[in-house]
């Protein structure tokens, strides 16, 4: 039985999602979870979990592979940066991660970096910059924080305040200008030239940014667009492309990984995951449509388990499974 291992495993990251649409749609394959304790994800669609610091490439590799993992999938941004630095040793170790070079994924995690190369090919995007306590622009508009989110300001004082909190998270702002029009968000692999994509239309978003409402929907301009935009900067792996709709189309952002979303994908007949675990073990990839309509709204779950789970974890690279009865 093949073993993928998994990152980003809290709840306001992608692996769950990621895990569980590996578990529906390959039941032959066993999910592997790397991540903290307190991590959600830890305990939920996968069949073991092993206890990393973040972005600690070495733990994960010499874990992976002495436990038989022969693939990884990274989900969040900043560990796809970091996969995408060690792509040797993987290799080296023979695991194997389906990841474009590093300056490539610099050039999707940069949000400015983004902008220029968008301009640079034509493709519309607002206006977006480093954020500076003289920004002239009129509210509302975005500030942007990496891991943090997402967050409109909607007066100067209100954009100074999350500032603030961004830098005190260690981040440097970027600020966008803000368009009115309809949010898309389409999902994919780039793989041999080719691209997957699953689309959505997002119905509401959340204070961070995040798409707690959307439908799946199909656009063929906008299909057309991310195939330029993906394939044009060499991208290889999952990713995450983000538009708003104003007349035409205006990109918003990337994502160098799978979107929190992605399971409404094996409701519509496109399970990306399980298609990403099929390339990555070697095997036929099946499918390529998928149904519109499909709705899928976000919701907190509680993860459930046994304390002995939780207190074993402490010692790094496994799971104490032994209850000690009195």
């Amino acid at each position: 039985m093949r073993k993928i291992g998994l990152t980003g495993m809290s709840e306001k990251a992608p692996g769950i999602a990621v895990a569980r649409c590996i578990k529906t749609g390959c039941p032959d394959v066993n999910v592997v979870a790397f991540g903290e304790p307190m991590d959600a994800g830890m305990y939920i669609d996968v069949d073991s979990s092993y206890v990393v610091e973040p972005y600690d490439i070495d733990a994960i590799v010499k874990i992976a592979s002495a436990k038989g993992v022969s693939a990884l999938i990274p989900n969040m941004d900043d560990d796809v940066e970091a996969f995408a630095e060690s792509r040797d040793v993987f290799y080296e170790y023979g695991i194997t991660v389906l990841i474009p070079e590093p300056k490539t994924v610099r050039l999707a995690n940069d949000k400015l970096e983004t902008y220029a190369y968008a301009r640079s090919k034509g493709i519309t995007m607002p206006e977006t910059r480093r954020y500076s306590e003289d920004l002239d622009w009129e509210p509302p508009y975005f500030l942007k924080g990496g891991l943090h989110g997402v967050f409109r300001a909607r007066s100067i004082e209100e954009g100074f305040t999350i500032s603030q909190y961004l830098r005190q998270m260690g981040e440097k702002p970027i600020v966008q200008k803000s368009l009115d029009g309809e949010l898309y968000s389409v999902a994919g692999i780039a793989y041999e030239g080719n691209v997957l994509t699953l689309m959505i239309k997002k119905l509401k978003i959340a204070e961070n940014g995040t798409t707690v409402f959307g439908v799946t929907v199909y656009d063929e301009d906008l299909l057309s667009l991310t195939e330029e935009f993906v394939l044009g900067m060499g991208w290889k792996g999952p990713f995450e492309v983000e538009f708003i709709r104003d007349g035409g189309y205006h990109l918003i952002e990337m994502n160098s990984r799978f979107p929190s979303w992605i399971d409404v994908g094996i409701g519509a007949g496109l399970n990306l995951p399980a298609m990403l675990a099929d390339i990555l073990c070697g095997w036929e990839v099946h499918g390529g449509g998928y149904k519109t309509g499909v709705v899928f709204i976000k919701f907190p779950m509680n993860a459930i388990t046994d304390i002995d789970k939780i207190v074993g974890m402490n010692i790094l690279g496994g799971i104490k499974w032994k209850r000690n009865h009195t």
